[in-house]
């Protein structure tokens, strides 16, 4: 089998190093002749390898010889690297002396240097000589007269397509474990319950399915997931909480203040905690986790999931046996509908006889969904019989009783890869076994590591990056990737690896790639991609001679800042996942002559170092996060081969960056009036791409000099943000025409303007004023903080457009009037502090895609458009708009509305009788309304509502209005809010008979001084808050108290009266009422 790993590993560098001999033969003059006799040579032993693939040679002599071939390539990759090192070493003089007007002296000897590269492939040639003559000894004939050449393995397989897939089988495992953690019976508040089953039976996906259930959605307020892995670590467990809370990164590492910021975060809302992939046998780590969340906890109701393969890491973690889940396998059945659905796509089976083979593999997947899907992708877009057969029979080659699960899963996976269609498929896909287990893969950075190693080569219409793509997808395709996160576009950002996909990897790639922990010891001579974990000042054992050898190095630490310059062949060199202090980069790596990759993100440089600048092959440079760079970098233009650039700071935005002819991604540019910093920097990168944010556009004089920037012909770019500085309205003179000259490409799929100054848009986001030009792929629109914009586009014509934000557009008056109608595709409108908004015009009716409007602050607007027909609206939100006096007509057609909220409308007057009619609301907000009249009966047919918010109506009033008919409520409701006023001096008795509600917030009854009886007749209570009632000081008997059995949290917060009683800890009767409730916090302090 090491044979086989190693085969495809040599075949795809020789194929490499043949791609790179040629384009060297075409431009080399002195050694030419010697280049075309190692071109030649190298075909013949790629030959041979293929021979040796075809017949499975194998063996210890056919072992050394695949390594010593490898060798040998790898050794004329780095001479044919280092020719195109110095060939763009003497592009970049030769510039700089054009630049200056004069021949400056330089040490490069072109003589010296030719005859050193004369003798290094004249070297290479007897090598691969000797390496032909060991050939024959395995009885390989070379027949390349005869022998059809192996096509270019970029470009002429056909890939299977991604698909992504429905989960099977699944469906009552989901609803048991949702029934689990809804359980009204279930009166923990850290309550744990565990998915345990062996690898590949869909843990992970079934955790994610439950996460989703509208049933989880509506109970929890937030839901978080963990991939845990094998490092249970209670600080990355918490700061990967934090982070899912906040949505962004988080630099905090003491402990308490992690638990403090999600508290505050979390506030009193339930929460549902998924540990995904649990290995932890240590009972201690648990427990500081658990002492972590009940700090967390205090009034809240939280339930944790975690998956696991081990019944003894559920068992450590707290679960009770009521509460552990063993997920068993599919049955065969269902296994066939996997391979089904990955081979076939949905389309019918094409025969018979395809259908019983189908089933026949399936029978034997073991009930294993990733082998099923695995199996199933390999198989995709074939409908040869002898594919099939030659799998099922491999299949049972490969399948033994007596493997444990993870072992047989693993060998029949090899199966996948073994039918992956080129070397350089497998190579890309054995590399990603550089990464931990349960690693996110950045999608754009592994494509950029890939062409760092030179696995592929752009081919006459497609670039690297389009190659890397497109390896990308057939990766995906056959189920070897897992769909990770995609962006607002729907693009795929992030992939990840099933653990036994991971271990797949390794498996085919153990002579070439490994990742060591600080600690561990391993044998790393033979490594060539390395990725060193918690390294800190630890030097592995013979670093320092294996780090001649290495091709890539990752590493989480600084040692590699004191060590000498030993890296020679260095493509890759990360740190970017280290955040030690390093405030100095070592000097040899402006020496490394390979070096195509380089990321010092989240280092403490000040600037970036001259010698950096010296790196003619770079093609990707990330230094993100480096927060106390201080200067411009300049000399950036050096780097000729760069592709790539990422930065996060404004003061890290490289002069002179318009020189990089070939980059292709930049995504921050800052205009100012230096040199080498203006507006036409961006005019010669004509193949950017992805996103940009242009910042500082004040800079920008006139519509000719925006113009310079060529937006429009960056075809590739998707995403685009134009920013000017705040800036007094008079400063703002040359808007219009600046934004008109910055016209984007129609491939533009997210548009944002912010402090633009102009009173009107320009003309191109009018499609029917640009004939020539439109924006129809256009996804999303923000326009933010245009203070003086006094119009709308015309947007009817932005045929894709989905999402469109107006926010703080003082000046705005009417949208969506006549002319500015709404284009139909439009799913989320929302309008943001318009102040002046006095009109949306009738044509949002026509927006039958549409899911969620929200208008707020927008205090001169009054009426709201009819409704009518939007079958799609699931969410309307109407905010403190002054002048609204009625909700829009026509909701009773607005069949799918799920949540709607009045909050602050003063002067609404109505709501009309077909709220009643809306029957699948779930959550309805009335508050603050003070003039508002609701019909009696409107609760009554609101069968599904799950939570209420009520209150803040007339202060002339003395009783709650409105709820004769919240009765109707009993069996679904299960959170209600209800706001006082000044002249109530008791809460409304009909919420008494609601007899599933398990969360009341009491606010702003300032009259109230004792809460009712009855209020112990609401058995399913969980949490209970009260809030600004200055007079309250009584709460209902000990016995009633006594009858809310579920009652786990109360929290009291501006009740002066009342704390004061319950702050004398157990003395007093108040204190003896509430003294059972687990969590109790006064003003957000715990007090029990």
């Amino acid at each position: 089998m090491a044979d086989l790993v190693l085969s495809p590993i040599a075949d795809a560098t020789i194929a490499k190093v043949i791609s790179s001999a040629t384009k060297q033969i075409n431009l080399a003059v002195s050694w030419k002749a010697e280049l075309e006799r190692l071109h030649s040579k190298l075909n013949m032993i790629h030959t041979v390898l293929q021979e040796v693939e075809s017949k499975q040679v194998e063996g210890p002599a056919v072992k050394l010889w695949l390594k010593k071939l490898r060798d040998v390539a790898r050794d004329a990759e780095d001479v044919l690297d280092e020719a195109v090192y110095e060939r763009l070493k003497q592009e970049v003089q030769t510039q700089k002396q054009m630049m200056k007007v004069c021949l400056c002296f330089t040490f490069f000897n072109p003589f010296i240097f030719r005859l050193q590269m004369a003798n290094k492939i004249k070297n290479l040639i007897a090598s691969v000589d000797e390496i032909n003559e060991e050939a024959n000894q395995f009885g390989l004939q070379f027949r390349l007269a005869t022998r059809e050449p192996r096509s270019n393995p970029q470009t002429t397989y056909s890939s299977p397509g991604y698909c992504p897939t429905r989960v099977i089988g699944r469906e009552d495992d989901v609803s048991k474990i949702v029934d689990l953690l809804i359980d009204p019976n279930n009166e923990e508040s850290l309550s744990v319950i565990s998915v345990v089953g062996m690898g590949g039976l869909g843990k992970t996906t079934l955790a994610k399915s439950v996460q989703n259930h509208e049933k989880i959605v509506r109970n929890f307020g937030k839901t978080m997931f963990i991939c845990v892995s094998e490092d249970f670590d209670v600080n990355k467990i918490l700061k990967e909480m934090l982070e899912s809370l906040t949505k962004k990164g988080c630099s905090i590492q003491n402990q308490a203040t992690m638990v403090g910021e999600i508290q505050d975060l979390l506030k009193n809302e339930n929460y549902l905690l998924i540990l995904d992939d649990v290995w932890n046998e240590e009972p201690l780590k648990w427990e500081a986790l658990r002492g972590c969340l009940l700090e967390i906890n205090k009034n809240k109701v939280s339930r944790v999931v975690v998956t696991t393969r081990s019944e003894k890491v559920a068992s450590i973690m707290g679960t009770l046996r009521k509460h552990m889940y063993p997920l068993q396998g599919l049955d065969d059945k269902q296994c066939w509908s996997i391979i089904e659905q990955r081979a076939f796509g949905g389309s019918s089976v094409p025969n018979l006889e395809l259908e019983a083979i189908g089933r026949q593999i399936a029978n034997k997947c073991r009930g294993v969904p990733l082998v099923a899907n695995v199996i199933g992708a390999s198989l995709r877009n074939r409908r040869d019989r002898g594919e099939w057969a030659s799998v099922k029979n491999n299949f049972d080659a490969r399948s033994s009783l007596e493997d444990d699960s993870k072992t047989w899963a693993v060998r029949v996976l090899q199966l996948s890869f073994d039918r992956l269609p080129n070397t350089t498929l497998k190579q890309c896909f054995a590399f990603c076994s550089i990464f931990p287990k349960d690693w996110e893969i950045e999608k754009e950075m592994l494509i950029q590591l890939w062409m760092a190693e030179g696995f592929f080569q752009p081919a006459p219409r497609s670039s690297m990056e389009d190659i890397g793509n497109k390896y990308f997808s057939d990766l995906l395709s056959y189920s070897l990737f897992l769909e990770e996160k995609r962006d607002s576009t729907g693009k795929i950002k992030s992939c990840k690896m099933h653990d036994l996909i991971h271990d797949l990897a390794i498996s085919n790639s153990k002579s070439e790639t490994l990742m060591l922990k600080a600690g561990s010891e391993s044998n790393i001579a033979h490594v060539q991609h390395l990725n060193l974990i918690d390294a800190g000042e630890m030097v592995p054992t013979n670093f320092v001679e294996v780090a001649r050898k290495l091709h890539s190095l990752f590493l989480e630490g600084d040692f590699l800042c004191k060590m000498p310059d030993s890296f020679k062949r260095l493509r890759i060199l990360s740190f970017g996942n280290w955040r030690a202090n390093i405030k100095q980069l070592p000097t040899w790596i402006g020496k490394m002559k390979h070096l195509r990759y380089l990321d010092i993100s989240r280092t403490d440089i000040k600037k970036l170092p001259q010698f950096i600048m010296k790196l003619y092959s770079l093609q990707t440079l990330r230094f993100m996060y480096c927060f106390s760079i201080e200067k411009q970098p300049e000399g950036v233009e050096n780097l000729v081969s760069l592709r790539h650039i990422y930065f996060s700071e404004k003061s890290c935005v490289p002069l002179k960056i318009g020189r990089l002819k070939d980059l292709q991604t930049l995504q921050l540019f800052v205009v100012s009036l230096q040199e080498g910093s203006r507006i036409e920097e961006l005019g010669c990168l004509s193949q950017l791409g992805g996103e940009l944010r242009i910042c500082d556009l004040e800079h920008v004089e006139n519509y000719s000099e925006a113009e310079k920037a060529k937006l429009s012909e960056k075809i590739e770019l998707h995403k685009l943000r134009l920013e000017w500085a705040d800036r007094n309205t008079e400063e703002c003179n040359h808007d219009e025409d600046v934004l008109a000259g910055l016209k984007p490409p129609p491939n533009l799929r997210n548009l944002t303007i912010e402090c633009y100054g102009g009173e009107k848009c320009p003309s191109w986001m009018e499609p029917s004023l640009s004939e020539s030009f439109s924006l129809n792929n256009l996804v999303g629109l923000k326009i933010l903080k245009c203070e003086k914009l006094k119009s709308m586009p015309i947007m009817i014509g932005l045929s894709s457009l989905q999402q469109l934000r107006i926010q703080n557009c003082l000046e705005l008056t009417r949208i969506g009037d006549g002319a500015f109608a709404f284009p139909v595709s439009l799913r989320q409108l929302r309008i943001w502090s318009c102040p002046r908004l006095e009109t949306i015009g009738e044509s949002i009716s026509t927006l039958t895609c549409l899911e969620e409007l929200h208008v707020f602050r927008c205090e001169d607007l009054r009426p709201i458009p009819s409704v009518n027909g939007l079958s799609s609206l699931k969410k309307l939100t109407i905010q403190f708009c002054n002048s609204v006096v009625s909700l829009p007509s026509g909701l009773s057609s607005c069949t799918a509305l799920k949540e709607l909220t009045m909050d602050g409308c003063p002067n609404l007057i109505s709501i009309f009788e077909d709220l009643k009619d809306l029957h699948s609301m779930v959550e309805l907000n009335i508050v603050n309304c003070e003039n508002l009249s609701i019909p009696e009966e409107s609760f009554s047919c609101l069968i599904c509502l799950e939570y209420l918010g009520v209150g803040g109506f007339s202060k002339e009033l003395e009783e709650f209005p409105y709820l004769n008919s919240i009765h109707h409520l009993h069996a679904s409701l299960q959170e209600l809010r209800l706001y006082g006023w000044e002249k109530l001096m008791y809460l409304p008795p009909q919420i008494q008979h609601l007899a599933s509600l398990r969360k009341l917030n009491i606010c702003d009854f300032n009259q109230v001084e004792a809460l009712p009886e009855w209020l112990g007749s609401l058995l399913s209570l969980q949490s209970l808050e009260i809030s600004n009632c200055a007079k309250l000081k009584y709460l209902p008997s000990a016995q009633a108290m006594q009858r809310l059995s579920k009652l786990q949290n109360l929290l009291i917060i501006d009740c002066r009266e009342l704390q004061g009683i319950c702050e004398k800890k157990k003395t007093g009767l108040e204190w003896f009422k509430i003294s059972h409730v687990p969590n109790i916090q006064i003003d957000f302090k715990p007090i029990q």
